[in-house]
């Protein structure tokens, strides 16, 4: 259970890997790898927010099971996305942490922005055009064929990337639909001709319609109506401890065949009053610039954030800073089993 959860929180990382999101191929038989270009002439490589998305997901459902069961998607006219007719944040913890956008034929939508922000992870040493020749001769060899020679663009370095959990918004949900109806147990929710039919409980003439493990309110809204989902406390916090869990120990990571994996060398993190990245700009290989801790969005004093730094790649020393992950939890209102 919780007390007094804040607002936010936000963790950068730093991480060593090699060759992460693979890109378009060049000349046809080249996997390149992502790039951009700073300081002039720099090439550093990347890993996209997308790619981090995907396999953060798949290792907290590969963590906890059903507690993040995949939702489910439809193609609608040729665009992916979730099915709102048969789930939401109550039901799935995937769309209350990464969000989801429902259109409906190009008129009403119901959408939800990512309670997880997550920035590109982008390289700390810039990529000097390393490159590497394979050729399946294993295979070739036991048919009789000429082996197929690839390129693949490479580069190990270390990566940063930050999240920033929006803890106010998580377990929190707002439709706004065109009718309701309840009968026997079931609730219906009605939008733009799709519905949602739910399995609840509520007082009588209530307007409160409650779920295993949160609760559905009904407002007039002008000519509509408003639904208000809202997870308990005891699930919110349990999601919460899971997503921290996995950002602290690391994520499943595969490229070309290689096992990466993501796996933090370097944490900074601490409750702030707005899901910002605040530490992002500050932290460099070697270097921290402790002008951040003067910032007023951070929640608690210096000795309040966490900080993991075992191989010194950023601070020369880490007193006067939280280094037990449990003590950071419980500062945060948190008891996770970690």
């Amino acid at each position: 259970m919780s007390h007094s959860l804040p607002k936010a929180i936000t963790l950068t990382m730093i991480f060593e890997a090699s060759a992460l999101n693979r890109d378009e191929k060049l000349g046809g038989n080249m996997p390149s790898i992502k790039k951009l270009t700073r300081f002039g002439n720099r090439t550093y490589t990347y890993l996209s927010r997308v790619a981090i998305r995907h396999y953060l997901f798949e290792t907290l459902y590969r963590l906890n099971g059903d507690d993040w069961k995949p939702a489910d998607c439809i193609d609608t006219s040729g665009v992916v996305q979730f099915d709102l007719t048969k789930q939401n944040i109550l039901t799935h913890a995937e769309l209350d942490a990464f969000g989801y956008m429902y259109t409906i034929s190009g008129e009403q939508s119901l959408t939800r922005k990512a309670c997880i922000g997550i920035t590109k992870a982008i390289s700390l040493e810039t990529w000097e055009g390393d490159t590497q020749f394979n050729a399946n001769h294993d295979l070739a060899r036991r048919c009789g064929a000429n082996p197929n020679p690839v390129n693949k663009e490479e580069h190990h370095s270390y990566y940063k990337v930050s999240f920033t959990i929006d803890v106010e918004k998580l377990g929190k949900d707002e439709w706004l639909i065109d009718n309701y109806r309840f009968n026997l147990g079931i609730l219906e929710l009605s939008f733009s001709g799709k519905n949602q039919v739910i399995n609840v409980t509520r007082a009588q003439n209530s307007s409160i319609f409650h779920t295993p493990n949160g609760s559905i309110t009904i407002l007039p809204l002008n000519n509509k109506k408003k639904a208000i989902f809202k997870l308990k406390d005891e699930p919110k916090c349990k999601r919460l401890c899971q997503i921290l869990t996995v950002l602290k120990n690391g994520l499943i990571y595969h490229s070309s065949g290689e096992c990466i994996g993501i796996v933090p060398k370097f944490i900074i993190a601490s409750a702030s009053k707005l899901p910002i990245p605040l530490f992002h700009p500050f932290v460099e290989l070697g270097r921290f610039d402790s002008s951040v801790l003067d910032n007023s969005y951070l929640e608690g004093s210096q000795e309040k954030i966490y900080v993991y730094d075992p191989n010194k790649l950023v601070l020369t020393n880490t007193e006067g800073f939280c280094t037990n992950w449990k003590d950071f939890l419980n500062h945060i209102g948190l008891n996770c089993e970690c």
